[in-house]
């Protein structure tokens, strides 16, 4: 009787072991795919235009909370940002920005490049919902859209 009272604790602790090695690490950045982002964008209240396609994705978790995530579009051409503004009425006006404020990891993961038209908007948390921030950058060949939900 006494064996398998300490057996016992040493198997959980190996399930455990095993069931951590195969899961998504804390902090690790992982793909995410159209069909999640398309979820991700629902729950932060943001409109992609049509003209934009998705390009890529990622996602990472903290240990508990909801994980944030990121995601890139792009579209030929300029595309036009009062519109985008409009379609988005929960979302400030999009601003100039310079290109310091594109320069974080979060931006570069994703291939941002200094452009000379560079718009961005930011959302606060309300309620439950978590800050977001979109960056548009525009030259005379591409458009493309990033967004950040920093997740809680």
């Amino acid at each position: 009787m006494k064996n398998s009272w300490t057996t016992l604790p040493t198997l959980v602790v190996l399930a455990v072991l095993t069931a951590s090695c195969t899961s998504f690490e804390p902090g690790e950045r992982k793909s995410m795919d159209q069909e999640a982002v398309s979820k991700g964008l629902r729950d932060i209240a943001f409109d992609v235009p049509s003209d934009f396609e998705f390009v890529q994705a990622f996602t990472h978790a903290e240990f508990v909370g909801q994980p944030a995530w990121w995601a890139r579009f792009d579209a030929s051409g300029k595309q036009d940002d009062v519109a985008l503004s409009a379609a988005n009425p929960s979302y400030p006006p999009l601003q100039p920005v310079t290109c310091s404020a594109a320069s974080t990891s979060t931006w570069t993961a994703l291939g941002v490049t200094c452009e000379a038209e560079m718009l961005s908007t930011s959302r606060s948390p309300q309620g439950t919902s978590d800050p977001v921030t979109v960056l548009l950058t525009r030259n005379s060949r591409q458009s493309s859209l990033f967004i950040y939900s920093q997740g809680h």
